[in-house]
């Protein structure tokens, strides 16, 4: 039996409880592959030594003087170490040339490390209902049917990643979030789109396979079997990743 991919998820330790050992072990788990959660390494790219792909998960924003932006009142605490760790995690796993998803934070930044600047609040766009999202908690934990997401239509771009994965050029996804993608970085491609331009989805240029999408993935792939898709795409190319000969 061929070994699972190994996925290093990257997701901080906020203060939500168990949801954070399941939220992307399950998605991960039903696509065929082995997630393993980081801590804080002193040395972020030893975790690319046993893993075939990275996710950078979802979490408290990231700190504005990061991208030369100034703080703002809508903003949540940041953490330091996070910021730096999975700055150096996400450059050294496309160094390396890595499959890296990326969700919510871990979209902003992708865009980040490329030179990237984000909205430090993206209103009116729907989003950050954080009372419902404390819900949608309590409702993974509980076992119990969670509320209705907030949410919005999307826009895809035909032709990318995203669009081959969910198979569709339009389609809905949740909306938790204030921060933004403002400025693209360098080689930042944006592939989706919500209905007021905010961009919903990004890749990088080049020929590893990374994905940057804004909603929360590991919510939505429980009722839209086009987001676990996503999952089994980014997946899959680690799987083809892993079964490259090994360099002389």
């Amino acid at each position: 039996m061929a070994a699972r991919p190994v996925i290093a998820v990257s997701a901080g330790f906020p203060a939500y409880g168990d949801y954070m050992g399941l939220a992307y072990a399950r998605p991960l788990e039903a696509a065929g592959a082995l997630p393993l959660q980081l801590p804080y390494l002193a040395d972020a790219a030893a975790a690319l030594d046993v893993a075939d792909g990275v996710l950078l998960g979802f979490g408290s924003d990231i700190d504005p003087a990061r991208y030369g932006g100034a703080p703002h009142p809508a903003m949540t605490p940041h953490s330091a170490r996070r910021d730096a760790f999975e700055l150096e995690l996400a450059r050294a796993a496309l160094d390396a040339g890595l499959p890296v998803l990326g969700i919510c934070r871990g979209m902003q930044l992708l865009n980040v490390l490329r030179g990237g600047t984000l909205l430090g609040d993206a209103s009116p766009h729907p989003g950050g209902d954080w009372d419902r999202w404390e819900l949608v908690r309590e409702a993974v934990l509980a076992e119990t049917t969670a509320p209705e997401h907030p949410g919005h239509p999307l826009r895809v771009q035909p032709g990318s990643r995203l669009a081959a994965a969910v198979g569709a050029d339009e389609t809905w996804v949740n909306s938790y979030h204030h921060q933004a993608i403002d400025r693209l970085g360098a080689g930042v491609v944006p592939v989706a789109w919500a209905d007021d331009g905010v961009v919903e989805a990004l890749e990088l240029a080049g020929d590893a396979w990374v994905l940057g999408v804004q909603w929360e993935l590991q919510e939505s792939w429980k009722d839209d079997e086009r987001m676990l898709a996503v999952f089994e795409a980014f997946v899959s190319a680690t799987a083809r990743r892993r079964a490259r000969p090994a360099a002389a």
